[in-house]
């Protein structure tokens, strides 16, 4: 008909409001984040020795990499930025970063002035991590998420532990290591 007018347009797919706030710019910007801070952090491991490579060597090559496809990304969505990442639900990302954090910091226990966090290994901080950044999911059921961070938490310390020796602590307030 003349009069009905038709777009293109994706619903799930509108236009960002702004050039920074496409998909692929966005996604470009984490990459050179990401890759600059894993840089910085490998900057005091030594890139090689007198036996040849040594610990700094991947880390670095892997950072590099990171921020080189990130500067890639950007070049490539300068003319196109993609659809709009829409709106950001904090109360799904939250729990994921704090998920992260707690992990972090009761691994290997934490001190930050008079703040001490004892050192709980992975038996504690692996579930813990899992069952708060299972907040996140709206269809989660505890039961579930309880069974899930269970069998991850000992198939995570059979693999880190013992298969691959790891020094991770496992219990180091229940049998010491």
């Amino acid at each position: 008909m003349a009069g009905d007018v038709h777009l293109d347009i994706d619903p799930e797919e509108v236009p960002p409001s702004s050039p920074w706030l496409g998909r692929e710019r966005l996604a470009g910007l984490s990459l050179v984040g990401l890759g600059a801070l894993a840089l910085w952090a490998s900057s005091d491991l030594p890139f090689a020795s007198e036996f040849g490579v040594s610990s700094g060597l991947v880390p670095r090559l892997l950072s590099i990499l990171i921020f080189g496809l990130g500067v890639l990304q950007l070049f490539l969505s300068w003319r196109k930025p993609g659809p709009s990442t829409g709106g950001w639900r904090m109360h799904t990302m939250l729990p994921v970063v704090a998920a992260i954090v707690l992990f972090a910091v009761t691994i290997r226990g934490y001190e930050f002035g008079s703040l001490h966090i004892p050192e709980l290994g992975l038996l504690v901080a692996t579930p813990l991590a899992i069952v708060v950044s299972g907040l996140a999911a709206q269809d989660t059921k505890l039961p579930e998420l309880l069974l899930f961070a269970a069998v991850l938490t000992l198939f995570c310390i059979a693999l880190f532990r013992y298969a691959l020796g790891l020094s991770l602590p496992v219990a180091p307030w229940l049998i010491g290591y």
